[in-house]
C-alpha cells in the first residue's frame, strides 16, 4: 500500500450530499475508500452513494438529521453497519447563514451550535467506540478559519467551529495512546452553493467581492481543494501528525 492508498479502508462522510462533503466522499472513493454519506438531503446522497459505486467501491447513503445525540449515533451505527466498520471519520456536517449577532435570537443560536459543535461531538464519540475497540483510526473535522480568527456576521458559527477546533487538540491528546488521530482542516471561502446563493444576493454580493480581494491567491478555493487536505489526513502520508489545523484558504488567514 501506498502512503496515499486508502484500499481497504472504510470512511463515514457527515455532510456528504454537496459541497465539500460530496468533494471528499468521492476523493477518498478515488483513493480506494468504502464509503458512507450522511445528511438530511436523501435524494443528494443516493445521488453521491451512486457516484461512489461508479468508481468501484463500495457505498452507503445514511438520511439523519445529526442535531441530537441519538440521532447521531443511529446514523453512524448504521454506516458502520453497511461498512463493516469504521476506519475514518469525516465531520463535515454543519449551518450557519449571515447576519448580525443583536438580530439573532436563541432558537437560531443553538441551531448553529447544534448543526457545527454538538453533531461533531456526538458523531465522534460513537466512531471513537468503535475505534477504540478495533484498533484505531483516523477523524478529520472541518471547521473553518472562522473559528480561528472571528468572523463579523458570524459570530456564533465562528464560536462552534473555534470550539470544532479545540475538541480537535483535546481529543489528539486523549486518543493517541489507542493509535487514533484527529486533525482539523478550516477552509476558507470556497465555491459552494451557498456562496453562489449569497453572491445573488445584492445585500451579500459586494462583501464577498471585498473578501475576495483580500485573499492573496485572488479567488475562492474549489470544493476538491479542501477535499484534497482532508484526504491528506486520512493517508498514511501523514501517519505522524495528530492535532494539528490547517487553513486552506489562499492564504486569507495566515495564523
Amino acid at each position: 500500500m501506498t502512503d496515499a492508498s486508502l484500499a481497504g479502508r472504510r470512511a463515514i462522510v457527515t455532510g456528504g450530499g454537496r459541497g465539500i462533503g460530496r468533494a471528499t466522499a468521492l476523493k477518498l472513493a478515488a483513493l480506494g475508500a468504502d464509503v458512507a454519506v450522511v445528511s438530511r438531503t436523501e435524494r443528494e446522497i443516493a445521488g453521491v452513494a451512486a457516484e461512489l459505486r461508479e468508481r468501484g467501491v463500495r457505498a452507503a447513503a445514511v438520511p439523519a438529521d445529526l442535531t441530537t445525540f441519538d440521532a447521531c449515533r443511529a446514523a453512524i451505527e448504521s454506516a458502520t453497519r453497511a461498512l463493516g466498520g469504521i476506519e475514518i471519520l469525516i465531520n463535515n456536517a454543519g449551518w450557519t447563514l449571515t447576519s448580525a449577532f443583536l438580530d439573532e435570537d436563541e432558537s437560531y443560536w443553538r441551531r448553529v451550535v447544534d448543526a457545527n459543535l454538538w453533531s461533531t461531538v456526538f458523531c465522534s464519540r460513537v466512531a471513537l467506540e468503535w475505534m477504540v475497540a478495533h484498533g484505531g483510526g483516523t477523524i478529520v473535522n472541518v471547521a473553518s478559519d472562522a473559528g480561528r480568527v472571528g468572523t463579523a456576521g458570524e459570530a456564533i458559527y465562528s464560536a462552534a467551529k473555534g470550539g470544532v477546533i479545540s475538541l480537535t487538540r483535546s481529543l489528539a491528546r486523549e486518543m493517541a495512546r489507542y493509535q487514533v488521530r484527529v486533525n482539523c482542516v478550516c477552509p476558507g471561502p470556497t465555491e459552494t452553493a451557498v456562496l453562489t446563493e449569497n453572491q445573488s444576493d445584492p445585500a451579500h454580493a459586494g462583501k464577498i467581492e471585498r473578501m475576495i480581494r483580500l485573499i492573496p491567491m485572488r479567488r475562492v478555493a474549489q470544493a476538491e481543494e479542501i477535499a484534497d487536505a482532508v484526504a491528506f489526513f486520512c493517508t498514511d502520508a501523514s501517519r505522524y501528525i495528530t492535532g494539528q489545523v490547517l487553513s486552506v484558504s489562499g492564504g486569507l488567514t495566515m495564523v
